[in-house]
């Protein structure tokens, strides 16, 4: 069964996001992600979550609405949206 946590932050590894994040911590991400498939439990979530504050935005490879999205489900969790500026990305 898929949860759209893991969905979404699969959907950003695979898009770039966390290109710039050394390997240790990329090794971490993926183990998050391999070691259930879901965050059942509110640890597992809030690190997933955790990353995504971590992430590039400002890829050439990333779509202004992954990151809508990513806001959007931060929004419902009751967590600060990811900040960036609106003229820059669209630049990029």
């Amino acid at each position: 069964m898929s949860h759209p946590i893991v969905d979404l932050t699969r959907e950003l590894l695979n898009c770039g996001v966390f290109s710039h994040l050394p390997d240790n911590d990329l090794s971490q991400l993926h183990w998050i992600i391999l070691k259930d498939g879901t965050p059942e439990t509110l640890t597992s979530r809030d690190e997933l979550v955790g990353f995504w504050y971590r992430g590039d935005y400002y890829s050439s490879n990333i779509h202004p609405r992954l990151l809508q999205r990513c806001n959007e489900f931060l929004q419902r969790l009751g967590r600060p949206m990811i900040d960036v500026n609106c003229e820059e990305f669209l630049e990029a």
